[in-house]
C-alpha cells in the first residue's frame, strides 16, 4: 500500500511539472518578460523554490527513512502532518510565479491543494490502520497541510540514515533546476526559436 501511494505521489508531481513546462515554453504571458513586474515575480519564485528545496531537505533529516516504521511527530512534523507536501506546494507556487501567467499563478497552487488533498486522505487511511490510536491523536493536534509554528518541538538527538540525506539533497538540486529551465524558455522565445502557440493571461 505504501509503495502504491508513493508511486501515485511521484506520478502526480511529474504530471504537474510537465504541465508547467509546456505552459512556460509554448505560451505568451500578460506580463512582459522584460518588465519590472516579471523580475519581481522571478525573485519571489526563486525565494519560494529555495524554501521548498531546503525545507524538504530539512524534513528528510527528521524522517530519516523511518516513514512507515515509526510515527515521527517532532521537528517539522510537529507543526504539520505533511511537511514535504507543504514545501512542495511552495515550490510549485514559486515556479508558477516565474511563469508570469496569472492563470498559472492561481491555478497551480489551487490545483495542487485539491489534487493532493485526495492523496493525503488516502495516506491517512493507511497511516491510521498502521499506527492506530497514536496517529489518531496526532491528527487531532497537528494540522494537515498548513503549519502551526507554535506547535514546533524537537528532541535533543535525531537518528537518520545518510543515504536518505543524500536522496534529499538530490531532490533539492532538482527543485533548483526549475530556475534555469524557466530562463531557457524565456530565452528561446525572445530569440524566436520557439513561437508561443497561444496567449495565456
Amino acid at each position: 500500500m505504501a509503495k502504491k501511494l508513493n508511486k501515485s505521489r511521484i506520478a502526480l508531481s511529474r504530471v504537474m511539472i510537465l504541465m508547467l513546462l509546456v505552459v512556460v515554453f509554448l505560451t505568451d504571458s500578460l506580463i512582459p518578460m522584460e518588465s519590472g513586474a516579471h523580475e519581481v515575480l522571478d525573485i519571489c519564485g526563486i525565494v519560494l523554490i529555495s524554501i521548498c528545496a531546503l525545507g524538504r531537505l530539512y524534513t528528510t533529516v527528521f524522517l530519516g527513512g523511518f516513514k512507515n516504521d515509526m510515527l515521527v511527530d517532532y521537528g517539522p512534523y510537529s507543526m504539520v502532518r505533511n511537511p514535504l507536501y507543504f514545501f512542495s506546494l511552495l515550490g510549485f507556487t514559486g515556479v508558477a510565479l516565474m511563469s508570469g501567467h496569472l492563470v498559472v499563478m492561481v491555478g497551480i497552487p489551487l490545483g495542487f491543494i485539491v489534487l493532493y488533498n485526495f492523496l493525503i486522505r488516502r495516506e491517512e487511511v493507511f497511516l491510521r490502520s498502521h499506527f492506530g490510536e497514536p496517529y489518531e491523536a496526532y491528527m487531532r493536534r497537528v494540522p494537515r497541510l498548513f503549519p502551526a509554528p507554535n506547535k514546533y518541538h524537537v528532541p535533543d538527538t535525531v537518528l537518520c540514515h545518510p543515504k536518505f540525506i543524500n536522496k534529499g539533497f538530490k531532490d533539492a538540486v532538482w527543485w533548483f533546476a526549475a530556475f534555469p529551465l524557466v530562463e531557457l524558455a524565456e530565452f528561446v522565445q525572445e530569440q524566436g526559436y520557439i513561437k508561443p502557440l497561444i496567449f495565456l493571461p
